[in-house]
């Protein structure tokens, strides 16, 4: 009965064999023995029943309570019998479960194909071994590749877009069923050519979702005519902020003393040689400004500029476009950890109390997450005079140098921090009716002193309206809205478009999208990092 168990645990998969014993030192190494009477020659399939030797085979198993496990195998080695046969010696075939050469049983070869399609390479390889199941990751990779391919249904509706094979410098195209979430074929570039041959070997294909890729619309027109084509929402609306950051990036500098008139807040002090280091990059920038602007003068395209100084050709176009380069930048200051509880703490602070402990438990009663550490800095940042607790020397020099004045960056609230050109766009990108009423009052008056940003928001909020609640009949108005506004980007904007019209329209009919392609454009990512 013992036995009777063992092999049904053991050689279950492998039948033929007779269990002769187990033994366990380091590893468990189950001894079998072949028992079928007959095997045929794999060159001409005559059944011998004549014996020459015996030999071992060694098959790697599934691991039993973390220790490793070997099937040491006793099979045989027949003589064909059949005169003309050139194989007179062959070794023992089995039916089912016991291929020639493999060096694993088939339950330990599965297992390492689904760990390196769920892993990777050398995650897998990392896990296996740590389950006693020793392989290299070069190993679990080829395991992957012996997999059969997978059979997916014929898809109608597809979803295109490129991913990097090497980021900058190679790029390939993946295509996604979008009824069922799942990729397709990936192709090795992003050419229009490549897409329209795989377009022509799938002439099922009914309606195809990409993004405003120029190359993608002329392959999916010379590939699959009369498929019908969807631009992705999310891309038309990151064109449409593209468009906005260009158009205001024209005249940046003025905006931006236009903001800083509606929300003054000093700058943090500088120590002299952080000044001097912000003097010297303005400098640099200005340099390169003007080596731009030259060699465009000088009869210089876009991408002969970008080469010439190694720089993008988005910041060749941004530079080409503004009247003056932007001015150094300060970095926002984000809403800390005690933002919401700031008034009463001031509150607290006016009355006398400068207990820090006191304070925390006070704000822990009104759900503050925050520790004493932070409370003792806001603290210190607002003292006049130092604390009973302060070291002697820190005294003596606090009363030499004068009180402790308070920090304006520390005092100013959420509402009240400069307003920065990426912050102005991204308010008037947001919906108004989620806009706090400091915000609207600050952007009123922003737009009260500047038509361009006047004329932008009202461009940007009409569009992202329609797109969102899919206003179809609001469409072409805004068309002639953008090409009458006089603000050259959103008319390029707006005339491109216009030329890719059906493609817009059908995206505001249409529920389809390239969101599943993003979303296997991160997988594609996650699988090249893990391997």
């Amino acid at each position: 009965m013992e036995n009777e168990a063992l092999s049904a645990l053991f050689l279950a998969q492998i039948p033929g064999f007779r269990l002769d014993g187990v033994q366990d030192e380091e590893r468990v190494a189950v001894v079998a023995t072949s028992i079928q009477p007959t095997s045929a020659c794999p060159k001409c399939g005559t059944c011998s029943a004549r014996i020459h030797s015996r030999y071992r085979r060694h098959l790697s198993d599934l691991p039993a309570c973390g220790v490793a496990v070997i099937l040491e195998l006793s099979v045989r080695r027949f003589v064909c019998q059949e005169p003309s046969c050139r194989q007179q010696i062959f070794c023992e075939r089995f039916a089912v479960g016991l291929s020639p050469y493999v060096r694993r049983s088939g339950r330990a070869i599965a297992t390492i194909q689904h760990v390196s399609v769920v892993l990777g390479g050398n995650a897998g390889a990392a896990l296996l071994t740590r389950m006693q199941c020793v392989v290299s990751a070069s190993t679990v990779l080829r395991a992957a590749r012996l997999l059969p391919p997978v059979v997916r249904p014929v898809p109608e509706v597809i979803g295109v877009d490129d991913f990097a094979f090497r980021r900058g410098h190679v790029y390939g195209t993946v295509i996604v069923n979008l009824e069922t979430r799942t990729p397709i074929d990936l192709l090795p570039d992003r050419s229009a050519g490549t897409l329209a041959t795989w377009l022509k070997q799938h002439p099922h294909i009914k309606v195809v979702s990409r993004d405003r890729s120029l190359e993608y619309e002329k392959g999916i027109c010379e590939g699959a005519p009369t498929a019908q084509q969807v631009l992705d929402r999310w891309h038309v609306l990151k064109n449409c902020r593209e468009a906005l950051e260009r158009q205001l990036g024209r005249d940046r500098t003025a905006i931006l003393e236009i903001c800083q008139d509606q929300v003054p807040v000093p700058p943090p002090p500088r120590t002299q040689s952080e000044q001097l280091r912000r003097t010297e990059r303005q400098q640099e920038r200005q340099k390169v400004f003007n080596q731009i602007h030259a060699l465009s003068k000088g009869g210089r395209s876009q991408r002969a500029i970008s080469r010439k100084l190694h720089l993008s050709r988005g910041r060749i176009r941004g530079a080409l476009t503004a009247k003056m380069p932007p001015p150094p930048g300060r970095r926002q200051r984000l809403a800390g950890i005690l933002e919401p509880f700031l008034p009463h703490l001031q509150h607290r602070f006016a009355e006398g109390e400068r207990n820090a402990g006191q304070l925390l438990r006070e704000l822990r009663q009104q759900g503050s997450p925050g520790s004493r550490k932070r409370v003792a800095q806001w603290m210190q940042m607002h003292r006049t005079v130092p604390a009973k607790t302060t070291p002697g020397p820190y005294v003596a020099s606090a009363v030499k140098s004068g009180p402790i004045l308070p920090s304006a960056q520390t005092a100013i609230g959420m509402a009240d921090r400069a307003w920065t050109f990426q912050r102005l766009i991204w308010v008037m990108l947001r919906d108004q009716t989620k806009l706090g009423a400091e915000d609207q009052q600050v952007l009123a008056a922003i737009k009260a002193r500047s038509e361009v940003v006047s004329k932008a928001h009202d461009l940007t909020q009409a569009f992202t309206l329609l797109m969102r609640e899919r206003r179809l009949h609001e469409l072409e108005p805004w068309f002639q809205s953008a090409k009458s506004s006089g603000l050259p980007d959103f008319v390029t904007f707006a005339r491109g478009l216009e030329r890719d019209a059906v493609a817009l329209k059908a995206a505001l009919l249409l529920p389809w999208s390239n969101g599943p392609v993003e979303g296997i454009v991160n997988k594609i990512k996650l699988i090249k990092r893990q391997a």
